[in-house]
């Protein structure tokens, strides 16, 4: 990768990471951890996930910024490629967090409730 594009990919993450950080800071008090925790999540992958564009051997672009791009610039629209590759770091990031929330509402559930002598488990 080129130097420029380097320089380029340093600038754009700390500038995702500086909003992430401000958005979990505004929702910082929000009832709904959870919630925080996707919106966070599902905004990080979709910014950060590198695509490659109509080119071959041209750089990698964040995925987000080159699905808007093509769909308003390009004739044909978003490629296919640029689509799937949308659509996949979306729903990994939806994934991830609905198996964490799961497994967080089991253990939350487990430690609340009170034990009885009927129920010894």
């Amino acid at each position: 990768m080129a130097e420029e594009f380097k320089l380029a990919w340093a600038i754009y993450v700390a500038g995702v990471v500086v909003l992430l950080a401000a958005g979990w800071w505004f929702m910082r008090n929000w009832g709904w951890s959870w919630v925080r925790n996707l919106l966070l999540l599902v905004g990080a992958s979709v910014l950060l996930i590198p695509a490659r564009g109509g080119e071959v051997d041209g750089p990698l672009v964040p995925v987000l910024p080159l699905f808007v791009y093509q769909t308003l610039f390009e004739e044909e629209g978003a490629t296919p490629e640029v689509s799937a590759s949308l659509v996949f770091a979306a729903a990994g990031a939806f994934a991830v967090m609905l198996i964490v929330g799961i497994v967080m509402l089991m253990m939350r559930r487990r430690k609340d409730r009170p034990m009885t002598e009927s129920d010894q488990y």
